[in-house]
C-alpha cells in the first residue's frame, strides 16, 4: 500500500510545474519568497516561465514572462479569471464586497461595466470636468509653500482627484478623514491579501472558533477591519445619499456614486445599495494608492534623470508659453514625449511587482504539466518589465523606447492587471498623471540634493511606494506663478 502511494505521489509530482525542492505535507510552501518576491520568484524559476509551490493545502503558480501571462490570463481567461477565496479578507474583514475578490458572474460583470462606463475611455467627458484646474493650482502653491512635505501634498492632489470623480467631495488637506480612511483599508487589505499570513486562510473552518478566542486579537482585529471597510465604501456612499436627499450643492451630481444613486430604483433594498456603495469604493480604493506611487515615483526619476526631464519640460514649455496656461486633460496627444515618460514610469517604478492574485478554476496542462483546480496565480509584472528581450537595457530609465516607428511593449498590458481583469481606471489613472506630471514640469524645478541623492528603492509590499527621499523644489520663472494664479482663479 505505502508503496504504490510513494509510486503515484512521485507520478503526480513528475507532472506538477517546476519549483524549488518539494517536503511531505509541507511541500515547498516553506521556500514561497516572503520579501522581494517578484525578485526571488525570477531567481527560482531559472529559465523556467512559470514557478510552483504547493503544501498545506495551498498551491501557488507564478507567471515569470509575457508569454506564460498571455497564456494563462489571456488566452485562458474563462478559466483563470477567478480569484482565490481569502477567508479573513474577504467574508471576516468584509472586503469580500470588492471587486477584486469578486468570483466571475453577473454580479461581478455588472460591477465592472459600471466601472468602466465611469472611470473608462467612454467615461472620459465626465471625469475630465471634474479633474479642475483649480485643485492642481492649489497643489502646485502648497509644493511651493513646503516641499519637504510633497509626498504628503501628493496624496492630497489624488485624493482629491478620486474623491471628485467617485464623490463629488474635495479634501481640504492631505488628513481628511475619507483620504486617510481610504489609505488605511488598503494598507490593511496588502496584509489580509498577503498569501499564506493568515491561518484561517488555509484552514477556513477556523473561522468559527478563532475569533470567538478571548485572546490572539483575532476578534479585535476583525472588528477594526470591518471598521476599515464600512468607512472604505458605505460612509462616503451615504454623505452622497443625504446629500442628494437635502439638495446640498457641496457634492457634484455628476460624480460616479451620484449619478448610481440617481438611477437606483425607489425600491431597492440594502443589499442593493451594498453592492452600489462598494462599485463607488472600488474606484475610491483602487486609486487612491496606485497613482500616488506613481507620482512619487514621477519626483524620483526627475532627480536620478536630469536630461529626461529637461526633454519633458521643453515639451510642455512650447504648450503654455504658446496658450498662457495648462494642458486640459484631452490635449494629451499633443505631449508624446510626456506621455512617453508616464510609460516608462509605468514600466520602471511597476506599482503590483507581482499583480492581483487570480486563481484557477478547473485543472490545466501546460507543456506537460498539471496546474490543478483552484491555484493561486500570481503573474510577475516586475520580471517583465526587467525582461531584456522586451526592454533592452531595462535599468534604464528611456520615454524614447516607446517612440517612433517601433515602440517596445506598452506596459499598460502588464502594469494594470492581465486578461479580463485588467484594471477599468487606467484611463482615469494616466489623465490624472498627464495633469498632474504636465503642472509640475511647467512650474516646478525639482532637483536632488547634491549632498544627499535619493536613493533607488521602494517599499516591498503589494503595492510599493519609493522609500521616502528629499529632493529640491523651486519655482521655475515669475511665469509659472502667473499660471499658479490663473488655475487657482478657474474655481
Amino acid at each position: 500500500m505505502l508503496v504504490s502511494f510513494a509510486l503515484w505521489h512521485r507520478s503526480v509530482c513528475r507532472k506538477l510545474p517546476p519549483g524549488p525542492a518539494s517536503f511531505p505535507v509541507v511541500g515547498n510552501m516553506m521556500s514561497f519568497p516572503r520579501r522581494e518576491k517578484a525578485q526571488r520568484a525570477r531567481e527560482l524559476a531559472g529559465v523556467c516561465e512559470i514557478t510552483y509551490f504547493h503544501g498545506l493545502g495551498q498551491s501557488i503558480l507564478i507567471l515569470n514572462n509575457r508569454r506564460a501571462v498571455s497564456e494563462f490570463l489571456v488566452r485562458r481567461c474563462d478559466i483563470t479569471g477567478g480569484r482565490p477565496t481569502m477567508t479573513m479578507a474577504g467574508e471576516l474583514a468584509g472586503f469580500d464586497g470588492s471587486i477584486i475578490l469578486r468570483q466571475p458572474g453577473k454580479e461581478f460583470r455588472e460591477m465592472r461595466k459600471n466601472m468602466s462606463g465611469a472611470v473608462g475611455k467612454s467615461g472620459a467627458s465626465n471625469f475630465n470636468k471634474l479633474l479642475r484646474p483649480h485643485d492642481l493650482g492649489v497643489y502646485l502653491s502648497k509644493v511651493l509653500r513646503t516641499p519637504n512635505q510633497f509626498f504628503k501634498h501628493n496624496r492630497w492632489l489624488f485624493g482629491t482627484y478620486i474623491m471628485s470623480v467617485a464623490y463629488g467631495y474635495r479634501p481640504t488637506e492631505h488628513n481628511d478623514p475619507f483620504i486617510t480612511a481610504a489609505e488605511r483599508a488598503m494598507f490593511e487589505f496588502i496584509g489580509l491579501a498577503e498569501p499564506g499570513t493568515w491561518i484561517i486562510d488555509i484552514f477556513p473552518f477556523l473561522k468559527h472558533i478563532l475569533p470567538k478566542i478571548p485572546f490572539g486579537g483575532y476578534k479585535e482585529s476583525i472588528a477594526r477591519f470591518r471598521e476599515s471597510t464600512k468607512a472604505l465604501s458605505v460612509t462616503p456612499f451615504q454623505m452622497v445619499k443625504q446629500a442628494i436627499r437635502t439638495q446640498e450643492g457641496a457634492i457634484a451630481s455628476e460624480s460616479f456614486c451620484a449619478s448610481l444613486i440617481q438611477q437606483m430604483s425607489p425600491n431597492a433594498t440594502q443589499a442593493d445599495e451594498y453592492f452600489a456603495a462598494w462599485t463607488v469604493g472600488n474606484v475610491y480604493a483602487g486609486g487612491s494608492d496606485t497613482t500616488i506611487s506613481s507620482f512619487c515615483s514621477f519626483y524620483l526619476a526627475m532627480c536620478l534623470h536630469p536630461v529626461v526631464k529637461q526633454k519633458a519640460q521643453a515639451e510642455v514649455d512650447l504648450f503654455t508659453e504658446r496658450m498662457n496656461r495648462f494642458p486640459n486633460a484631452n490635449e494629451s496627444d499633443q505631449f508624446p514625449y510626456l506621455c512617453a515618460l508616464i510609460s516608462e514610469l509605468h514600466r520602471w517604478a511597476v506599482i503590483a511587482p507581482m499583480g492581483a492574485a487570480h486563481m484557477s478554476l478547473e485543472d490545466m496542462e501546460y507543456h506537460g504539466h498539471i496546474i490543478p483546480k483552484n491555484t493561486t496565480i500570481l503573474f510577475n509584472s516586475w520580471a517583465i518589465s526587467q525582461d531584456p528581450e522586451l526592454y533592452p537595457n531595462p535599468s534604464e530609465f528611456r520615454p524614447e523606447r516607446f517612440l517612433g516607428s517601433n515602440p517596445q511593449l506598452d506596459p499598460r498590458e502588464f502594469a494594470f492587471g492581465g486578461g479580463r481583469r485588467i484594471c477599468p481606471g487606467m484611463d482615469l489613472a494616466d489623465t490624472m498623471m498627464f495633469l498632474a506630471l504636465s503642472g509640475c514640469l511647467a512650474t516646478l524645478e525639482i532637483t536632488s540634493f547634491p549632498d544627499r541623492p535619493p536613493g533607488h528603492a521602494w517599499t516591498d509590499r503589494f503595492a510599493r511606494h519609493p522609500v521616502p527621499f528629499e529632493c529640491n523644489i523651486t519655482l521655475r520663472s515669475s511665469k509659472a506663478q502667473e499660471w499658479i494664479d490663473a488655475a487657482l482663479a478657474d474655481g
